[in-house]
């Protein structure tokens, strides 16, 4: 599509441009309007001249309409708990096809965002107020079971108020988005951004052979990523891993030594934050607070109080300080709903047809998302 063409009423005001591999993004005007408009690359419905015999259409009309059906449905239910006003949570407008393709368009927005590493270096409690305006725009995500998949700094936009020292978060791109358990089917269609998966969320996305349940994927999945990215707000940058790791998640599952950055060395709620954050790296998801204890939580750091949310981390996890400012995580992989099923850290590669999948569909990040070392 070019400017100037119209899909489905809504006129193209810019050529579309390749974004993240994945689809193609422009603007488009319906109504006096402008809109954020992003065309998905796949999948592409087959029309009766597309090429492929009667059994592969139908069979991809089969994957299409599950593609179309999981959007509307999140679309829908994330309209509903807006009140139909967006907020915090920039979500899509419309969907819909128009020929082999699919489109997503929401309202247009600023997207500039305060890096995080300003965000370090802000007073303690403007910290604490972006981190808790965060919390809360996640919050009414899970509030409704919806996990948001991708979570990460340039889809947690992090913005000045009109007030002095006020920020508000705004919670965009839900692509990746899924309700609880209920993640797709495909398990190649959740991409996400691996310096941010949680380990069962690599382990259900680098899953050759169907032997991953969906239910392993939970809102617990956003919590881990959620521990990063508080990291890199309160310090700067994420996790410090050990030598030949380059993913926070594979660090955890390996119950390699996990370090927090030099800057809360000087900070005064140093041993409430580094527990807090060692609390959502933890590997098994039920020993990870949920969104509500996060948010009590941050509070009770910040005002000082005695009595915390949060219980300290045991049995399955372990964490001691190592003097330097860091955490060592240990603990198991958990499977299903809670169920240990391993006494040693889990390996998540269980066949070489999976170690193909790895170096031929995730080769292009540079990263061996089964071991999450650099290549």
């Amino acid at each position: 599509m070019l400017k100037g063409d119209i899909i489905n009423g809504y006129r193209i005001t810019e050529d579309f441009k390749i974004a993240g591999g994945t689809s193609k993004v422009s603007f488009a005007e319906k109504g006096g309007e402008v809109y954020f408009i992003k065309e998905f690359l796949s999948p592409k419905y087959p029309t009766p001249d597309s090429p492929g015999s009667e059994e592969t259409k139908e069979r991809k009309r089969k994957d299409c309409n599950e593609f179309e059906t999981h959007h509307k449905e999140l679309n829908e239910c994330i309209g509903k708990i807006c009140g139909g006003i967006g907020g915090s949570l920039v979500y899509a407008l419309d969907f819909f096809r128009c020929g082999t393709s699919y489109y997503k368009v929401t309202e247009k927005i600023d997207v500039s965002s305060v890096s995080c590493k300003d965000i370090s270096n802000l007073p303690l409690e403007n910290i604490f107020l972006i981190a808790r305006s965060a919390t809360k725009s996640i919050k009414i995500l899970h509030n409704s079971g919806i996990v948001h998949g991708d979570l990460k700094p340039d889809n947690l936009l992090i913005q000045k108020g009109k007030i002095k020292d006020a920020y508000i978060a705004k919670l965009i791109d839900f692509d990746d988005s899924y309700f609880e358990c209920k993640p797709p089917s495909d398990h190649d269609s959740l991409v996400g951004t691996p310096e941010y998966y949680s380990p069962e969320q690599a382990e259900y996305i680098i899953d050759e052979e169907d032997e991953v349940s969906g239910e392993t994927l939970t809102c617990k999945s956003d919590i881990f990523t959620l521990g990063i990215i508080f990291c890199e707000y309160f310090t700067g940058e994420k996790p410090k891993l050990p030598e030949g790791y380059k993913n926070t998640w594979s660090a955890v599952r390996d119950a390699k030594e996990i370090g927090f950055g030099e800057k809360l060395k000087s900070n005064p709620k140093r041993e409430e934050i580094e527990k807090l954050i060692g609390s959502m790296l933890s590997l098994a998801p039920s020993k990870r607070p949920d969104i509500g204890e996060i948010y009590s939580e941050l509070e009770a750091i910040e005002k000082g109080k005695k009595d915390h949310p949060i219980p300290p981390i045991t049995d399955g996890d372990e964490r001691k300080d190592t003097g330097k400012g860091g955490t060592t995580l240990r603990g198991k992989l958990i499977k299903g709903m809670g169920e240990k099923v391993a006494e040693t850290p889990a390996t998540i590669i269980k066949s070489p047809r999976k170690e193909e999948k790895v170096a031929g569909g995730l080769r292009g990040l540079g990263l061996n998302i089964a071991s999450g070392i650099k290549e």
